[in-house]
């Protein structure tokens, strides 16, 4: 069985390895800790099973899911991430990932999980951790007052990874108004891309 591990963290990348080798015999590993070569990765290969850290310099998971998937990728994917969080689990679980496992868990937790995946079962999500429980609510409008009261709702939606179709089915508003509204918050964020909205607005929670 052939499976892709991303991760920008080479030495947690290289110390699951060494636990997957022992645990999973089986198993072929390909690393990529970049998106950009994981997708080049997917698009070539039929990896039976993905494991994704939720953040990737500026991308985060929703919208790495989300690039995969269009890349062709149709694995199972496990989220692998050290952000603890009820909501980002719950938004990753929304998601349709296959399982979540905290980077702070015990090795015996990423081996239930996928050896629940890969007999064909969602793994449940672990407990959260009771002092970061939650994602604090976006004050976006203090926060980025350079956005239109408008913006600011498709910016909420961009952050928890929700798509332009969903976007504008949420908002009640046509599609290509979504794309144009952001257009002009990327543009007014100063970013380039949906991730790094998204990675600026984590950086402003507490």
């Amino acid at each position: 069985m052939r499976a892709l591990w991303i991760e920008d963290h080479q030495l947690i990348g290289d110390s699951l390895e060494l636990l997957l080798q022992v645990v999973l015999p089986d198993l072929s590993l390909d690393k990529a800790k970049t998106l950009a070569s994981a997708e080049q990765l997917v698009a070539s290969i039929p990896f039976q099973l993905v494991l994704l850290d939720w953040w990737l310099e500026s991308t985060d998971g929703a919208a790495a899911i989300q690039s995969l998937r269009q890349a062709g990728c149709t694995a199972p994917i496990v989220v692998v991430s050290g952000d603890d969080r009820e909501a980002v689990m719950r938004q990753a679980w929304a998601l349709g990932v296959a399982g979540y496992v905290r980077k702070s868990a015990e090795p015996q937790e990423l081996i239930d999980t996928l050896s629940a995946v890969l007999a064909g079962q969602r793994a449940a999500l672990p407990p959260s951790v009771a002092a970061r429980d939650g994602l604090p609510a976006l004050d976006v409008a203090t926060l980025f007052p350079d956005l239109t009261p408008r913006q600011a709702d498709v910016y909420r939606a961009m952050v928890r990874g929700a798509s332009d179709k969903q976007i504008a089915r949420e908002l009640g508003i046509g599609e290509s108004t979504v794309k144009s509204h952001v257009r002009v918050i990327l543009q007014t964020l100063g970013v380039g891309k949906r991730g790094e909205a998204a990675h600026l607005a984590r950086g402003a929670q507490p």
